[in-house]
């Protein structure tokens, strides 16, 4: 029973990172910010929090779960060049110039 408490611990460890990042990069963004970019971070709160939580109706997270949020947690801190000075990237205020693509 202390592994699946260890797993868990560590599982809410990650999701906690996972909703911190992204509720920090919702509150940066602003009215021009594409809504398909704002429901990627809003589904990776609500997400995260179910993951985060799911010892409370009796689901242990194991290795995949911990797999699974530590490559989305990654994922967000590799992007966070991107997001410097509280600024959304480019791709994420307007459609590609699909006229430049080779």
């Amino acid at each position: 029973m202390n592994e699946l408490y260890t797993f868990a611990m560590a599982n809410l460890v990650l999701c906690m990172g996972i909703v911190f990042v992204s509720i920090c990069r919702l509150n940066s963004m602003q009215n021009k910010v594409l809504w398909r970019v704002r429901m990627e971070y809003a589904g990776y709160v609500g997400g995260a929090f179910a993951a985060g939580f799911q010892p409370l109706w009796g689901e242990w997270p194991q290795w995949g779960s911990l797999c699974i949020a530590g490559a989305i947690l990654l994922g967000l801190i590799c992007s966070s060049s991107a997001w410097k000075g509280d600024k959304p990237p480019a791709s994420a205020t307007a459609p590609a110039p699909l006229e430049e693509i080779k």
